[in-house]
């Protein structure tokens, strides 16, 4: 099935509006771990946890507004390389989703009644960073689309005659 650049760009600017609604899930967590902060055994390492996530979805759907305003008027080898760029960062921060997890979550707490705000905290910013993978999927579509060839030029097999001609520049 083909992809068009139309659908490319709708399927980023849901990216972008799920980052939104899940920075917007993150900012209503802080304010209920700051109005709970007693009753929790790390509520500066869940705030930093928050300001962080934050700043990396802010930075993610800036990123992506950026690449849906400007895929209408020419696609970029640029554009492929942001997006794979977005979905690798995600999948290196998923581990601190898991780090905070097993650190803050998975273990008895002070006070039980905690437990599903720091839940839904780190089901939040897990699922928006696993929905950051389609990114991938995106940016070959958009790479196939401007039939840009996955391999540099330097990586590709060279005949004979276009080996020699690199090497001694004749």
């Amino acid at each position: 099935m083909s992809v068009s650049l139309d659908d490319i760009v709708e399927q980023l600017k849901r990216s972008r509006s799920d980052t939104l609604e899940t920075m917007e899930l993150l900012r209503s967590s802080r304010q209920q771990i700051e109005d709970h902060a007693k009753q929790l055994e790390g509520p500066k390492a869940a705030l930093e946890y928050i300001d962080f996530f934050l700043d990396f979805f802010a930075g993610a759907a800036a990123d992506l507004d950026r690449v849906c305003a400007e895929l209408p008027g020419g696609l970029a080898g640029a554009h492929v390389d942001l997006l794979r760029q977005i979905a690798s960062n995600a999948s290196i921060e998923q581990r601190r989703c898991l780090l905070f997890r097993d650190k803050w979550i998975n273990k008895p707490l002070p006070d039980e009644r905690m437990r599903p705000l720091l839940n839904q905290l780190s089901t939040d910013s897990r699922d928006q960073i696993a929905a950051y993978r389609s990114l991938d999927n995106a940016a070959a579509n958009l790479q196939a689309l401007a039939g840009l060839d996955e391999r540099s030029v330097d990586d590709r097999k060279l005949d004979r005659r276009a080996l020699f001609t690199r090497w001694f520049g004749r």
